[in-house]
């Protein structure tokens, strides 16, 4: 449904379940960079060591997904939806997560983000 352009991802370890949508997928050891991404799902997804640097996830969904040492670097994820995700030694290095384009907020509701890191982030 929605058009996912990478400029680069080093293949290392990525599995799709499920492949409709990135929903369900696994993936390891990766760096995606200018990646478009607008309303992804990536709901259930296990992340290990992802890193997205300059991508633009606007409205992307990532509730209930497992994430372990991700980094997101100068990425838009305005109106991006992180509910009940878990959440492991992650980090927003110079991310937009401030209001969508109708008022809604990047939502973090029910995520402990005890072990998360913001730097520099605009909404935040």
């Amino acid at each position: 449904m929605y058009n996912v352009r990478l400029r680069m991802a080093m293949a290392s370890s990525i599995k799709m379940r499920n492949s409709a949508n990135n929903m369900d997928v696994v993936a390891q050891d990766q760096t995606f960079a200018d990646c478009i991404a607008e309303g992804s799902h990536f709901e259930g997804a296990t992340l290990i060591r992802v890193t997205f640097t300059d991508c633009d996830l606007y409205w992307a969904s990532f509730f209930m997904a497992e994430l372990t040492d991700v980094t997101f670097e100068r990425c838009d994820l305005r109106g991006s939806d992180f509910k009940e995700a878990r959440m492991r030694n992650c980090r927003f290095s110079s991310c937009d997560v401030g209001d969508d384009a109708l008022g809604g907020k990047t939502e973090f509701g029910d995520t402990d983000l005890s072990t998360v890191q913001f730097t520099n982030c605009r909404g935040r």
